[in-house]
């Protein structure tokens, strides 16, 4: 069949800037007039490029309807959660299929009956186009529950308290946070952070009930722009802590939970390029650190003996083990570890001991530490999470080490599991190293090989893909689409290591990785050049922009979503959200060693007038993390600069932000938009289905 063209012409945004707030190296920026989102020309041009992109897309609007039926299909009708023990109730929420979103519930323990409302987002949702509940935490005497809402995808949250008894909203109501907060033990104080003008959590305050928010008690504010503050409940529930990191360094704070007069109280005084985290168990204090441990070591201190000098080891660093998070119980700590790449957990029964390492439950791929509100019991909760199998719930019995299954998602029509299988492979990055890559699919999938493949990839801040299933992603495996991930540099898949060679002056070895996993499932004929798409958002994206660039290997299409694509210019804007923290990831480009390697590689700075293959760009309006601009652009410049006929879409949410569509049915209908693009790329028969 012949390629799709819209009838309505892609819109051109103009070449010349009409406003006046230019910069340095922005002079020479066509398209830097597109960040003012006060101009109404801005909004025109991306309106303009939504009307464009749904012109083109409504060729695929019969498959798009049957793709939202068959995501729709795979929610059950009412599925709730494992519930979780806190004092005498039990908390759960449900998921209900004709609803947008989740309603919280509790019940007695001793009375399954005793069921009552905590929350229900979709009544705080009513009315908004927009909608996404924070944290929200009952108070310690189970009386009220706060809760936090963002209703612009900004992510600015305003708290508020409801009494559960009568269900009635207190007079409290704390607006410009990060959405972030803890109930002191009085239960008549809230600790909670707000934003500085760059979106940085900075303040930490002391709220008392009743009064107003103008009055609120400061207890901590931190002033250096690469610093964000959060604030967390101990496990012990002894302290309230006040965290405060950057991407490199930490530095933690305890409250007294019970005195809400008290000061914070510095465990260790911030080093930079040392990360710490902290948990207690009475007078005896634990930390995990890298500090002397590229991969992480956990140790113990009492609490009144804090200098480093005193630090015991309970776990020593290991080469080929890194510890990622711990949770401490009164008689257990239980450490999560990556082995061999692989999430896993180990249990400890005292500080002397090496302690056992649970085994997998079969065909789960990843072990985590679930939700544990309870500190004095041998029972942990984890989970489990597989490519080809939905993500199941455990109870751990941790004097014996034998795990109970409590649930498996269920998942609605015709899904069986059998059907579907994965595999790791590994391809040979630029300077030899292994990168792993796990493929997910349809076991028709292989019978035709090569066959059409989505690659994903992130590789940034240290964070790791993971191997988790998607219900949504089986109406792209069931046609016969084989997923992989990568596992690339800049990821700590493989180790704080991996995290490290993929930074920095060594970002380059994320791009040479992605690309060396596309040659890699080229040759290896499992997919082709004309059946292969790629998928990155935000650092994913700057990944795929990359590989735009890249002459080394091509694909059929490619999906950036808000992608942070414009890194220069971006990061020498201090007046932006994380700008002045980015630059412990990337480089300061005030620096010119960094600006020239990080201008290397920049895809907006780095656009060609060359062939690109079929794109699809997204942005959100409100998104505080990617400027909607960066995606702009970027689309704008290579309207400009391609010599082919492929289609180039660009679609804005101009009511929502990093994080798209918040509502079950936009969300599916965003999905399925998405896969509509890559199924006729990949599949172009699908086009008239």
């Amino acid at each position: 069949m012949s390629q799709h063209t819209s009838k309505q012409s892609p819109p051109i945004a103009p070449a010349h800037p009409h406003t006046h707030f230019i910069h340095s190296d922005q002079r020479t920026d066509p398209y830097f007039w597109l960040k003012d989102r006060d101009d109404p020309a801005v909004k025109a041009y991306l309106e303009a490029e939504n009307s464009y992109a749904e012109s083109w897309l409504k060729h695929t609007e019969p498959l798009r309807e049957d793709l939202v039926k068959e995501m729709y299909s795979r929610i059950v009708k009412t599925d709730t959660s494992v519930p979780v023990k806190r004092g005498q109730f039990e908390y759960y929420s449900k998921d209900e299929q004709q609803r947008d979103y989740l309603s919280h519930h509790r019940r007695k323990i001793d009375d399954p009956d005793s069921e009552q409302l905590i929350i229900d987002e979709n009544v705080l949702a009513k009315g908004h186009k927009y909608f996404d509940l924070g944290d929200f935490l009952v108070s310690p005497d189970h009386k009220l529950v706060a809760y936090a809402t963002d209703f612009r995808g900004d992510e600015i949250y305003t708290i508020e308290v409801l009494r559960l008894k009568d269900r009635k909203l207190l007079p409290d109501k704390l607006s410009n946070t990060s959405g972030d907060f803890v109930w002191s033990q009085s239960n008549t104080a809230l600790i909670y952070t707000t934003l500085n003008e760059a979106h940085r959590a900075y303040r930490v305050y002391r709220h008392r009930l009743g009064e107003c928010q103008e009055n609120d008690e400061l207890i901590f504010e931190e002033l250096d722009d690469a610093f964000d503050v959060s604030v967390s409940e101990s496990d012990s529930e002894c302290f309230i802590q006040i965290n405060v990191e950057s991407a490199i360094t930490s530095e933690v704070y305890l409250l007294d939970a019970k005195d809400d007069q008290c000061n914070p109280q510095l465990v260790s005084e911030r080093r930079h390029d040392v990360l710490y985290s902290v948990e207690d168990r009475g007078d005896v204090l634990y930390v995990l650190t890298n500090d002397n441990a590229v991969n992480f070591r956990l140790i113990r201190t009492k609490l009144d003996q804090m200098d480093r000098s005193d630090w015991i080891d309970v776990i020593p660093h290991q080469d080929q083990v890194t510890l990622t998070g711990f949770q401490v119980f009164r008689e257990f700590i239980v450490v999560e570890e990556r082995r061999n790449g692989l999430p896993t957990v180990r249990v400890l029964q005292d500080d002397a001991s090496e302690g056992y390492t649970v085994q997998y439950p079969e065909k789960i791929q990843e072990l985590r530490l679930h939700e544990n509100w309870e500190f004095d019991t041998t029972i942990c909760r984890i989970s489990g999470n597989a490519l080809d199998m939905p993500y199941s719930v455990y109870d751990l019995e941790m004097t014996t080490g034998v795990t109970t299954h409590l649930k498996t998602q269920p998942i609605g029509g015709d899904f069986e599991p059998k059907n579907y299988s994965t595999e790791k492979r590994l391809a040979i990055s630029h300077d030899g190293t292994e990168i792993p890559i796990y493929l997910v699919y349809s076991k028709k999938a292989l019978n035709g090989c090569p066959a059409p493949l989505l690659l994903y990839g992130y590789g940034a801040y240290g964070y790791n893909s993971s191997l988790y299933f998607s219900s949504k992603r089986l109406s792209l495996l069931d046609r016969g689409i084989i997923y992989a991930i990568t596992q690339i540099r800049g990821g700590s898949e493989m180790g704080r290591g991996w995290y490290l060679d993929g930074k920095l002056e060594k970002k380059k070895n994320t791009f040479h990785d992605f690309n060396a996993c596309a040659n890699y499932l080229i040759k290896e004929g499992i997919t082709s050049q004309d059946q292969l798409a790629i998928v990155g958002g935000s650092a994913g994206g700057l990944v795929v922009g990359n590989f735009l660039n890249s002459d080394l290997v091509r694909c059929k299409a490619a999906l950036a979503m808000v992608p942070f694509v414009d890194i220069v210019t971006t990061i020498l804007d201090d007046t932006l959200p994380l700008s002045v923290g980015e630059r412990d990831e990337w480089g300061d480009p005030n620096d010119p060693e960094f600006y020239d390697y990080m201008k290397s590689y920049s895809p907006y700075d780095n656009t060609q007038r060359k062939d690109y293959p079929a794109l699809y760009i997204t942005a959100g309006l409100n998104d505080p993390r990617v400027g909607y601009w960066e995606p702009a652009k970027w689309a704008a410049k290579i309207r400009q600069c391609k010599t082919d006929d492929n289609p180039l879409l660009l679609i804005t949410e101009m009511e929502s932000g990093h994080s798209g569509a918040s509502g079950r049915l936009d969300s599916l209908h965003e999905t399925a938009r998405d896969y509509a693009f890559i199924i006729t790329q990949l599949l172009p028969e699908s086009d008239s289905q």
